[in-house]
């Protein structure tokens, strides 16, 4: 049918059925496209997902009274991240 490699591969990881469940909501999502054309989906980068996701980590561990040379040791023996010590405190206490 001509799927793009990308497309082939995550079919391959995530199962056929998964997939093409997948698909059909993503065609229905996105229903106003013309027949015939091609679905363009946007996503972020996946290390944008990280991210976001280590910063909630170091609000959890602020939230906790961790401080931030506790927060940069757990970082970087659980994420493998060196985040600095002012990057930190700017995360945590913009809330």
């Amino acid at each position: 049918m001509g799927l793009p490699r990308a497309w082939m591969r995550i079919a391959e990881a995530i199962g056929v059925d998964a997939f093409l469940t997948t698909w059909k909501f993503l065609d229905a999502e996105y229903g106003d496209v013309q027949p015939g054309e091609v679905l363009r989906i946007h996503l972020r980068r996946y290390r944008s997902y990280l991210r976001y996701q280590r910063n909630r980590v170091i609000e959890a561990q602020y939230a906790s009274g961790k401080n931030s040379m506790e927060i940069k040791k757990h970082l970087r023996a659980s994420l493998g991240e060196d985040v600095s010590r002012a990057h930190i405190l700017r995360i945590a206490r913009r809330k």
